[in-house]
């Protein structure tokens, strides 16, 4: 059985020794009772060392071929036996090795007979201390990986931070392109061009290396673009016609054709492709949803508690989802951006402890997903600057996360895009700047007021001297003459100043104000300057405010509540009482009359009316009903109010109101080139001295900027 070959006397392994001829097994001279079959067994093993011994030539060794048995638990019995006598383990072998349904191995050091057993210690000396050494030698270049590791992770160079190397400007046509005629719009890009839309005219296009704007030929008069679709070939838009409704319907605009087509029922104000283009993600109301790009098939993903989502974007490798949430009003942070994972779970703020900029808007991935960009606006004052994120770590360099700043300077950019080669970033770059304007009632002229100064809030002195007003858009208070001439500064930054008021005296300024992430107060200063006083110490966001004609007290309202109806409230500046004026719930903007006979507040946007309260019968008689009017002013006289209603954004209707007969009596419409400038409360409007109707026009700048960028 074991072919020709002559059988050994003893072979040596460890403390073993095997007689072939008696066979007889025994370790360290001491005879171990071991059965026959797991002899022939070792036997076998012993011959080839190192080498297979199959179950089969086993079975073939132990059993004759006429022998009917069950050989496999024949087998492993004789090979366990062995195994018990010699103290090994099929688990953790030295001798005898398992290989599973194969056969076995004797892994074990051999001494054949003859061979020189001092030799063979010797050389097991030497094999052993061989590895020792390599054991220490690999200990040791483990513990060099280790340190040459850290130290690799702790000197590694941090990445330079991207940069703007370049700014280009694009478009140059003076148009307003960071709004559409209802809303605010995102823009679009693919190789060769960015898409906008403009202040009352649809879409426009521009190329990517500048030039003429050149209208995208659509069906719509109004849109909204909320994204361009993976392959470049298709922009989503929302049409802005039905209505001020701010659910309105998506449609898809095939580029460069301009062929439109609904998408299913789908209606929302804010949606985004995935990046295969098969579901689109959208935003209605405080929910989200995801249907399949064709409008079908549309589920709820999430809701949000508290604020609605605008300008979703979804990951290149459409794990995540980030939005922008907009609050309700008078909560700070207003706007911030989020994070979902694709399923709609794992709903999470962007930066939760970015405190220096706790305010974000407008985020995209560039098309490799390495960064993520995004805009942030300023805390002090208006301006908006474009950040980016690092999303992915590369490993010969330290991981920086921390959001780097790509611009600066009084430019304003906002809505940033990047081109499909990760080299730019097409933006709107705008600088706020107004200009007011008189309106000439008789020859119907727009000239410009104190020399066309950036201003709003216009209020003078009663006897016409001297006027106060707030620079635009820095929020900053100020005094002159009428002629421009003996300005001073009142207040300074952080203090945001609005809707200053003379003293009927001329001695003294009441207007509103607020410092960075608080509510706006009621302050007082004196009119050749000082450190303003706040009057009122109350839970409200106050504003309005306005004298009694013997300059004792000031009747003021709120500014937009989010939970409650308004009110409006006097305050007597010798006691400090704030007092609420009866049957003043929902009314806002007052305004005390000359005469001090009445004082006349509007109502709140859904019952649009201009009420008129009688000191006297302490009642309220609605004057107009029907209008949504704004920024009431008193004629000298106490006879009439003036008020203003704006068609769009470019057009002023001026009215006054009798307060004998209540009749309303449009005096002047007019369209304004530019339009209308806005501050924090929409744009202004006021009298002049001799009654002209004044109002802020918009001389900002608005054009679509190439940013050629430095991504390390």
């Amino acid at each position: 059985m074991l072919g020709n070959q002559q059988p050994r006397q003893v072979i040596s392994f460890g403390p073993f020794q095997a007689d072939l001829q008696t066979q007889e097994l025994s370790k360290q001279g001491i005879r171990l009772r071991l059965p026959g079959q797991s002899f022939q067994v070792l036997r076998m093993l012993l011959d080839r060392p190192g080498r297979l011994v199959t179950r089969k030539e086993l079975q073939a060794a132990l059993w004759p071929s006429e022998t009917y048995v069950d050989f496999d638990r024949g087998v492993n019995a004789a090979v366990n036996r062995l195994r018990d006598v010699l103290g090994d383990s099929a688990d953790n072998p030295h001798l005898i090795e398992t290989l599973p349904r194969r056969g076995y191995r004797f892994v074990g050091h051999v001494v054949l007979p003859g061979e020189d057993v001092k030799k063979k210690s010797v050389d097991g000396w030497k094999a052993r201390a061989f590895k020792l050494f390599y054991r220490k030698t690999l200990l040791a270049t483990a513990c060099l990986i280790v340190v040459a590791a850290v130290s690799f992770s702790w000197f590694r160079p941090t990445l330079p931070p991207p940069k703007v190397v370049r700014y280009r400007q694009l478009t140059n046509d003076g148009r307003v392109k960071d709004t559409s005629c209802v809303g605010i719009s995102d823009i679009a890009a693919d190789a060769s061009r960015v898409y906008f839309p403009e202040w009352n005219s649809a879409l426009w296009q521009v190329s990517t290396t500048g030039g003429d704007s050149v209208s995208v030929p659509t069906p719509f008069g109004c849109v909204l673009v909320a994204d361009i679709s993976p392959n470049k070939t298709e922009l989503l838009l929302i049409h802005r016609g039905q209505g001020m409704e701010a659910e309105q319907p998506f449609w898809l605009l095939s580029l460069p054709s301009g062929a439109a087509r609904r998408l299913g029922d789908l209606i929302g104000h804010a949606g985004t492709w995935s990046p295969d283009g098969l579901r689109i993600v959208y935003a209605n109301g405080h929910d989200l949803y995801v249907a399949h790009s064709d409008g079908t098939d549309s589920r709820k993903l999430l809701s949000l508690k508290k604020g609605t989502a605008v300008h979703i974007r979804w990951a290149p490798d459409g794990k995540v989802l980030r939005f922008t949430v907009q609050y309700e009003p008078n909560v700070y942070p207003g706007i911030s951006i989020w994070e979902i994972a694709a399923d709609g779970t794992n709903l999470h703020p962007l930066f939760p402890g970015w405190t220096e900029h706790p305010e974000q808007f407008v985020g995209e991935w560039t098309p490799d997903g390495k960064f993520f960009l995004f805009g942030s606006p300023q805390e002090l004052g208006p301006i908006g600057h474009i950040w980016a994120m690092r999303e992915k770590q590369d490993v010969f360099h330290k991981e920086n996360r921390q959001p780097a700043q790509l611009t600066s300077g009084p430019r304003s950019f906002w809505f940033p895009v990047p081109s499909t080669d990760n080299k730019h970033i097409f933006a709107i770059g705008s600088q706020n700047r107004g200009e007011v304007i008189r309106y000439n009632l008789k020859s119907g002229e727009l000239l410009p007021f104190l020399s066309g100064i950036s201003a709003e809030f216009l209020d003078f002195s009663r006897d016409g001297s001297w006027v106060t007003y707030v620079t635009y858009p820095e929020g900053i208070l100020w005094r002159s003459r009428l002629d421009g001439s003996q300005g001073i500064q009142l207040t300074a930054s952080p203090l945001e100043a609005a809707a200053p008021r003379w003293s009927p005296d001329g001695k003294r300024i009441v207007f509103m104000g607020r410092a960075p992430r608080k509510d706006w107060k009621i302050y007082l200063i004196p009119d050749n300057g000082g450190t303003p006083e706040a009057l009122t110490h109350t839970a409200l966001s106050e504003g309005d405010p306005t004298w009694s004609p013997d300059g004792n007290s000031l009747v003021f309202g709120e500014t937009s509540p989010s939970d409650q109806p308004p009110h409006v409230y006097t305050l007597d500046l010798e006691t400090r009482r704030t007092s609420t004026l009866p049957g003043s719930e929902g009314l806002f903007s007052p305004r005390w009359s000359p005469d001090g006979r009445f004082i006349v507040a509007l109502g709140a946007r859904e019952e649009r009316k201009t009420a008129l309260f009688d000191i006297r019968s302490q009642k309220w008689t609605v004057l107009v009903r029907g209008h949504d009017l704004g920024y009431p002013v008193w004629s000298k006289d106490s006879k009439y109010i003036h008020l203003f209603d704006i068609l769009g954004r470019q057009t002023l209707v001026c009215y006054r109101v009798s307060i004998s007969d209540h009749k309303l009596e449009q005096l002047a419409s007019f369209d304004i080139p530019k339009g209308l400038g806005e501050g924090p409360f929409g744009p202004w409007e006021g009298l002049a001295p001799d009654g002209s109707p004044l109002f802020m026009r918009d001389l900002s700048l608005s054009e679509i900027y190439a940013l050629d960028l430095a991504l390390p």
